[in-house]
């Protein structure tokens, strides 16, 4: 049977971030990873490997790469690479944040906890340790888990209370070559007409759909889908779920998608895809900052 591996990446920066996180790939690292795809498989848009995996005529080993959130570097560090290699991707875009100096929750909290000058904050009922980089990626991990578990408005709330303790302004702008920036309305035409970047949706906010009431799940949605065929020219058919897990959305937000006109949505639960899948809950395998070339070529050889 025909199986299709999709990647999942985020961020591609050319240097470490100065708080570890997970979703930001070092550009050499992934110009490695892509040169290891060029010499072993064959590498497809999503759109294509889809269509190819429901008819028949996908023909092993294939790979869809795909990128969510919308960071500008998806345009600046890993679209040349792409390009060099002639390797189509999908990008999911968090619509609300294009072509603003506002970024994605868990980026203000990255960039809080860096600059920091506290060894220790009081957060949540504890006392949590920021004494170095470790320490302070590890918070960053506990932290993200804990907010991720609030409806977004709550999310927000705590997430400005926490950074004004770490001595951050919360609204401060997100400057120009940051890794935390998103993407420009002019990165995403220019990707869009190199006819190698398709795009899809990722919600207004990145809000996690089930944690929301029905109409903010319907306007997160709608709103998102209706930008994306703004911004990159054409009608809107793919989506993928924020956070991605099976607890974050439900059969109601499924048929949100497909009335919007989404025919293919992708999550963050790993597994391998082939003509049983059902089309608007793919699987993806996540690639992060932490797996080395040995991990990744286990998660194709698994595949």
């Amino acid at each position: 049977m025909s199986q299709l591996i999709i990647l999942m990446y985020h961020a591609v920066i050319p240097s470490p971030l100065q708080v570890a996180d997970w979703c930001f790939v070092d550009a050499t690292a992934f110009r490695g990873q892509l040169e290891y795809l060029a010499g072993h498989y064959t590498v497809l848009s999503l759109s294509e490997a889809v269509a190819r995996l429901t008819s028949g005529r996908l023909y092993d080993p294939a790979i869809a790469l795909t990128f969510d959130d919308g960071f500008q570097n998806n345009h600046d560090v890993a679209f040349p690479i792409l390009q060099e290699l002639g390797m189509p991707a999908t990008i999911f875009v968090t619509t609300g944040l294009v072509e603003t100096e506002d970024t994605l929750w868990f980026c203000r909290l990255n960039r809080a906890l860096a600059e920091t000058h506290k060894d220790v904050v009081e957060w949540d009922g504890s006392r949590v340790d920021l004494s170095g980089p470790g320490p302070k990626a590890k918070a960053a991990t506990m932290m993200k888990a804990r907010l991720k578990t609030f409806p977004h408005p709550r999310l927000l709330r705590e997430l400005r209370s926490l950074v004004l303790k770490l001595g951050d302004e919360p609204g401060r702008p997100v400057e120009v070559g940051s890794p935390f920036r998103m993407l420009s309305r002019q990165a995403i035409a220019a990707m869009a007409a190199s006819g190698l970047i398709e795009f899809g949706a990722h919600s207004q906010s990145h809000a996690i759909l089930r944690l929301l009431t029905s109409q903010e799940r319907y306007e997160e949605i709608v709103r998102s889908v209706a930008a994306i065929s703004t911004l990159a020219g054409g009608a809107c058919t793919l989506f993928a779920y924020p956070n991605g897990q099976a607890q974050d959305y439900a059969a109601e937000d499924v048929a949100m998608l497909r009335s919007c006109g989404v025919r293919i949505s992708v999550t963050a639960m790993e597994g391998v895809n082939d003509s049983r899948t059902p089309t608007m809950e793919l699987r993806r395998y996540g690639i992060g900052a932490q797996d080395g070339m040995e991990k990744f070529r286990r998660i194709l050889d698994g595949g």
